[in-house]
């Protein structure tokens, strides 16, 4: 399917997406400039208009267009980028096999896959934090908008019943919201660990499992788990966070997208205070860690 294009690369992505900064991480990392067009999410509805499907069916962000043609998922997204220009910019997956069955084993731990469950891994446990932001960003619309537009133009009938209940509620589920805590305890539980081998990055080099762990960090610092990434309880990660600051690509692919929406929204729920559900994530990490 070819997509009217005026840039060799094209982006359509939303600022604070997880997704979408997965892909521009990346995309800033390899050095690679393109165009941006941004995507409205749940306080629009952008995402499910007819000009929006005709470019990514699943009416999912992000979608690369490269010279017209499209790519869909974050990870596909760097593994194409990492292709197209193997000796520009950092290695994202190594040549090496053993390494780069390294590096893919932490990626399918720390990324959005579809086909894995929500709070199934670190990945989909971060998403899942991000519900309560999700719910108050859908609350900026009437019910009655966001149930007919998600009944009628959703193409994920699963998902449809989780949209309208968290409108109608304007939070996630307190106990499913509790599971995702847990799934991101375990995650960073076992990123301390993996840092033990004492390099720089989680795979020794950067790699695509860096790229998502600075969005993933990002995200806790966003919903205000921000203190668990500076407490001494993790003093690997307390270390290795600086490091994927540091890195131009973290500004270029996150923080000059930050949301005006998001940063409202962030204020109305947590203010300057830590999450509500901080002791349950101490609580998880001790059990864990016995």
């Amino acid at each position: 399917m070819a997509i009217k294009y005026t840039e060799e690369f094209e982006l359509y992505s939303y600022g604070e997406s997880l997704a979408s900064q997965t892909a521009r991480v990346g995309l800033a990392e390899k050095a690679i400039d393109y165009k941006q067009h941004r995507v409205g999410l749940e306080s629009t509805g952008e995402h499910l208009q007819k000009a929006y499907k005709a470019i990514n069916p699943g009416s999912l962000v992000p979608t690369l267009v490269h010279k017209g043609e499209p790519i869909y998922d974050s990870v596909k997204i760097l593994e194409y980028l990492d292709s197209y220009a193997p000796n520009q910019g950092a290695t994202l997956f190594p040549a090496d096999d053993e390494k780069n069955a390294q590096v893919r084993a932490l990626v399918r731990e720390f990324s959005l896959d579809e086909s894995i469950d929500i709070g199934a891994n670190l990945g989909t446990s971060i998403a899942g934090l991000s519900t309560q932001m999700l719910a108050y960003l859908l609350c900026k619309r009437p019910f009655w908008t966001v149930f007919w537009e998600y009944l009628t133009k959703h193409p994920s009938r699963e998902r449809v019943p989780i949209f309208i209940l968290m409108r109608l509620l304007g939070k996630p589920p307190r106990f499913k919201y509790r599971d995702f805590v847990s799934g991101v305890a375990k995650g960073m539980v076992f990123i301390e660990k993996t840092l033990s081998h004492g390099q720089p990055f989680i795979a020794g080099d950067y790699s695509a499992a860096d790229v998502l762990l600075a969005q993933a960090f990002h995200r806790l610092q966003i919903t205000a788990f921000h203190k668990v990434l500076e407490s001494d309880q993790f003093p690997l990660i307390k270390a290795y966070w600086p490091r994927l600051q540091q890195r131009s690509s973290y500004k270029e692919g996150i923080l000059d997208y930050e949301e005006e929406e998001c940063s409202e929204c962030k204020a109305a729920l947590y203010g300057d205070e830590e999450n509500p559900d901080i002791e349950h994530f101490w609580s998880e990490v001790k059990r864990l860690n016995q």
